[in-house]
């Protein structure tokens, strides 16, 4: 496991950008420290000077409530018998290998998709034929898993999602298949990749999860499916977004709409105009944020395409309108905010719970900006509600934070959801990591 992977993994759970980081070093050490840029040099290998190696260990153990050790983050400059790794679900044994430096630029991928035409479909002419049945089988459990993950714990879906997409690539690479089937193979691998990348991200493992978009990406290229390559990619820009590259995540998602500006994708050119959207809130770019919203509010007027892709089964209005919300948040609207998060939690009612966790975490952030106290712990207390279902670190880091939040205030209320976030989230500690993970 190199420097960057541990330190970048770390920041990832945290929800945190390289310049939240250097932010939290100059508090502690005095104003210019170091550049805001500074740790991005650091996730490339780079070790700081003198004792900044320590206070960013003790920051992140501070931050994420465990041990994390100045050996694990550069192990080459502080070298020690067995160095102590951080634990939970983004670091597991054995550890994946990080993507070959080739692999690792999803902006470089998506504009080759943008830019170059499709290729032949796919067959292969060596080996056993492809067993139809298996091409169904595997179909028809990509939708299976996909609904089991609205319901139950994300971790049992990405095992299980693991091990299909690697008996699909044994197929695409040792077996016999005509160009139909091909297609139909490689859009299977494609789907699964996306399945796993997304719940590799909610679970703050970053390389994989780059490694797993990117396989879905070429997949769908091999199968010419242009939708569901947009998809991936507006995937990776929200990616971006969560780890602070509002830039990168820009241009990506420009890139998917740019891409399928005349493919019949319904709801799904709404989503992708919504994740503009959430690019620009990024940026602090207000204009550019409403224009994208009013975009997404007609193309989710227009209705559903007569054949829908089957990946966009979970795209429904009240996603389009949660998200909207989490858009005038970021952009520091709460009041704004607050109206579309309390009008598609209500739409939401009942599935989706990550994405009810998510939204009602947000729900609690818009309240607690316009200091309504009351509110902001009764948002928080649905979010804590399902923790029981969702394993999500993304969402365990989001309310880590509002229980931090809820710190700083001396009363009741606050004391109260401190008190239940210690019970349902182990005291600040992260759930401990499952065991028997597909690398």
């Amino acid at each position: 496991m190199s420097a960057a992977s541990v330190l970048g993994s770390c920041l990832a759970r945290l929800s945190w950008p390289p310049e939240r980081l250097a932010r939290e070093i100059n508090r502690r050490c005095g104003s210019g420290t170091i550049s805001s840029k500074a740790p991005y040099n650091w996730l490339k290998g780079a070790c700081p000077r003198r004792r900044l190696p320590h206070i960013v260990a003790t920051i992140l153990s501070e931050q994420l409530g465990e041990p994390i050790a100045v050996e694990a983050l550069w192990p080459q400059h502080f070298p020690a018998g067995s160095p102590p790794l951080p634990q939970g679900p983004t670091l597991r044994q054995p550890v994946p290998p990080l993507p070959r430096p080739a692999d690792r630029d999803p902006l470089t991928a998506s504009v080759d998709w943008l830019v170059t035409d499709d290729a032949p479909p796919p067959s292969r002419h060596r080996g056993e034929e492809v067993p139809e049945a298996a091409v169904g089988m595997l179909t028809v459990r990509i939708q299976q898993l996909r609904q089991l993950d609205d319901s139950a714990a994300g971790g049992l879906v990405l095992d299980w999602a693991l091990a299909d997409l690697q008996w699909a690539q044994k197929l695409a690479a040792k077996y016999a298949y005509d160009a139909a089937t091909g297609l139909q193979l490689h859009r299977i691998i494609a789907e699964l990749g996306q399945l796993t990348a997304w719940l590799t991200a909610d679970q703050g493992m970053d390389a994989l999860s780059t490694s797993r978009f990117l396989t879905a990406l070429g997949a769908a290229r091999a199968a010419g499916d242009r939708p569901l390559a947009a998809y991936i990619i507006s995937c990776m820009s929200y990616r971006a977004a969560w780890a602070g590259r509002a830039e990168e995540a820009l241009r990506l998602i420009r890139i998917a709409r740019k891409g399928t500006a005349h493919e019949d994708m319904g709801i799904g050119q709404a989503l992708l105009a919504t994740r503009e959207a959430r690019a620009h809130a990024s940026l602090g770019d207000e204009a550019g944020c409403q224009r994208a919203l009013e975009e997404a509010a007609e193309l989710s007027r227009a209705g559903r395409p007569t054949c829908e892709p089957p990946w966009a089964y979970w795209l429904t209005p009240a996603v389009m309108v949660a998200d909207a919300g989490r858009a005038w948040l970021e952009l520091g609207r709460p009041q704004r905010a607050e109206t579309h998060l309390t009008r598609g939690i209500d739409m939401l009612r009942g599935s989706q719970p990550r994405n009810l966790l998510l939204h009602s975490a947000s729900l609690a952030e818009a309240r607690l900006a316009r200091c309504e106290l009351d509110g902001a712990a009764q948002a928080t207390a649905d979010a804590l509600a399902l923790t029981e279902t969702v394993t999500s670190q993304r969402a365990h880091s989001r309310l880590m934070s509002l229980r931090r939040r809820f710190q700083r205030y001396d009363s009741t209320v606050a004391r109260d959801i401190v008190r239940r976030a210690d019970d349902l989230l182990h005291a600040g500690r992260t759930p401990p990591p499952r065991q028997g993970l597909a690398p």
